[in-house]
């Protein structure tokens, strides 16, 4: 087999295609092996179908960008386009359940963040209602204790001799309906019983007036020029006899140097039995 041969038939376009004959295939492979002509103008045409696998694969490329996914499909193989479809339809019902998942992480971040705040802020309103509380008992018994220590202001008219323990009895201004009054067992106050007032640190007055009046019965007491002791305590003793089983409001005012008088507080109290 010799040049002539090989150029006018195109052998080295067939070899390269796969198109030779078997016998001529194996006759061309034992001339080209000791030709560098013949090999190398199978080099360039092996070069040239990479050259134009190229330029196809850039062409594709530039349909796809241009053109879209389908028109570019379109030009592909059956086999091809159902592979790309089949491979963007996996693609899709993925979509939904990332996003679902990505959803369901970030509200669950946002659940467990809201619980958190919604802890400190329960964990903050207990600290304050404890402290408050417990400030609250606190005065309470600094008041109780300066008044265990406190004498009356007044002493009950007909009593014989001194009195020694005379019980007093704090009372709690009324600020809504739901106040427990305080509650006061005549039998177990001995001859006499005190009625006390925190004045607290409100606007203050030199003299004060003094009004109880029992509910449904009217007024059992009134006494004016009344001043505190120097624990800023308003003190009235009676004899332990003098108020009858009932429901009663003890009323404080403050009064004025041209006569009038301002409105303290009001401060329930019921007596529970009689000596």
């Amino acid at each position: 087999m010799d040049h002539a041969y090989i150029e006018s038939n195109g052998l080295v376009e067939l070899y390269h295609r796969g198109l030779l004959p078997p016998d001529e295939e194996a006759r061309f492979e034992e001339h080209f092996v000791d030709c560098p002509q013949c090999t190398e103008q199978l080099e360039l045409a092996r070069g040239f179908q990479r050259g134009l696998k190229a330029m196809a694969a850039e062409d594709a490329a530039r349909a796809v960008m241009g053109a879209g996914l389908f028109a570019w499909l379109a030009r592909r193989g059956r086999l091809a386009q159902w592979g790309t479809a089949l491979a963007a339809l996996l693609v899709a019902a993925a979509l939904p359940a990332l996003w679902l998942l990505a959803g369901g992480r970030s509200e669950r971040r946002e659940q467990e963040a809201r619980l958190v705040a919604e802890r400190h802020t329960r964990q903050e309103l207990e600290h304050r209602l404890t402290e408050s509380e417990s400030r609250r008992s606190a005065e309470r018994r600094d008041l109780e204790a300066k008044l265990a220590r406190a004498k009356p202001l007044e002493a009950p008219r007909g009593l014989a001799g001194p009195l020694v323990n005379t019980p007093v009895f704090l009372l709690a201004a009324v600020r809504s309906n739901d106040a427990r009054p305080v509650t006061i067992d005549p039998s177990r106050a001995g001859d006499a019983l005190a009625l006390a007032v925190d004045l607290g640190e409100g606007l203050r007055f030199d003299t004060y007036r003094a009004t109880i009046t029992r509910t449904g019965g009217g007024k059992v007491f009134e006494k004016a020029g009344l001043k505190p002791n120097a624990l800023e305590a308003l003190m009235i003793t009676f004899p332990a006899t003098f108020f009858a089983p009932g429901d009663y409001r003890l009323r404080v005012e403050g009064e004025k140097p041209d006569g009038s008088a301002v409105e303290v507080g009001g401060y329930a109290f019921r007596v529970a039995g009689k000596r």
